[in-house]
């Protein structure tokens, strides 16, 4: 078996373990599988302008450091100036939702989606992984059934919810594996029934 086909399947499995992780529940399996500064301590970050009066300025570029993981938000109070502070983000945006940069911010948000959500499953279709060196591209439908709180009253789940999903996870070649650095999702608007018939022949 080639190289090239072993990075494949890795990749592939890892992507596999990131759903089946959100999927328990499983807030340090989902961390664990995200990069870390240390991972990233030879990426380059730019930092765009961020005056908000509308001054292009002239960007920043920082390398990772490790000793600082978790930038402006981290736990011993460290109040960065920005997120560039964070060494190279990761990255995340769940539909609807801003983009989220760095471990923290990333991290927050699934502890806050998985303790709003009772139940999820993902059934992931059009896979398609793409591996180049050390970085690696996967592209993916969500089929999503989720369901919230229970009812106050009685011992089963609250409605269940389907939604469709399209998603591109970036994986990173690490020293433990491949690791996430980005992931993106897109919800995908259903097609109306009035656009179906104006496809119909007369």
């Amino acid at each position: 078996m080639t190289r090239a086909r072993t990075d494949v399947e890795q990749v592939e499995l890892a992507n596999t373990a990131f759903y089946e992780a959100l999927e328990r529940g499983d807030f340090d399996g989902v961390s664990d599988l995200w990069l870390d500064a240390a991972d990233l301590a030879d990426a380059e970050t730019y930092t765009g302008p961020q005056d908000p009066d509308g001054d292009t300025g002239a960007g920043t570029a920082t390398t990772g450091d490790p000793d600082h993981p978790e930038g402006p938000d981290s736990p011993d109070g460290d109040d960065g100036a920005d997120a560039a502070s964070d060494g190279p983000a990761i990255a995340c945006v769940h539909p609807g939702w801003p983009v989220l940069t760095g471990r923290g911010e990333v991290l927050r948000s699934y502890a806050l989606i998985m303790a709003n959500t009772e139940y999820i499953q993902f059934f992931l279709t059009d896979l398609r992984v793409s591996v180049a060196g050390d970085t690696a591209l996967v592209t993916c439908t969500e089929n999503i059934l989720s369901g919230g709180p229970a009812p106050q009253e009685g011992d089963e789940l609250g409605p269940l919810v389907g939604q469709l999903v399209v998603a591109t996870n970036v994986f990173r070649r690490t020293a433990d594996g491949w690791k996430l650095w980005s992931h993106h999702a897109s919800p995908v608007l259903a097609e109306s029934g009035d656009e179906e018939d104006d496809e119909t022949p007369a």
